[in-house]
């Protein structure tokens, strides 16, 4: 048998290859993002000509709006009463917040 280098796995055939590495899973990296952060993240991008321009401070500071429009209130005076004009139910606040953490963790 050839000196192969650790990791090589270019002799095996395709079977013998998925069978070591089912699913799909072949190549180390981020994990994917959920469908919300997704399209979160390429609605963004479709503004700025595509997702693979995205920087990494671009996604932190994506996260950080999420994290913002999550703890938002907004109040204002209507016939002398304060009202709410949205905030975010318990659901949605968590739903930013575990968006705006996948994209600041994401690769």
């Amino acid at each position: 048998m050839a000196d192969l280098i650790p990791n090589d796995l270019s002799h095996l055939d395709d079977d013998q290859f998925n069978a070591l590495c089912p699913l799909g899973y072949h190549a180390p990296g981020p994990e994917p993002l959920t469908p919300a952060a997704q399209e979160v993240l390429e609605a963004y991008g479709y503004e700025i000509g595509g997702t693979d321009a995205i920087m990494g401070s671009e996604r932190r500071g994506l996260a950080a709006a999420l994290r913002a429009l999550a703890e938002h209130k907004q109040k204002s005076i209507v016939y002398g009463k304060p009202i709410d004009f949205w905030t975010p139910t318990p659901y949605t606040r968590q739903e930013l917040l575990n968006i705006a953490s996948e994209l600041e963790n994401y690769g």
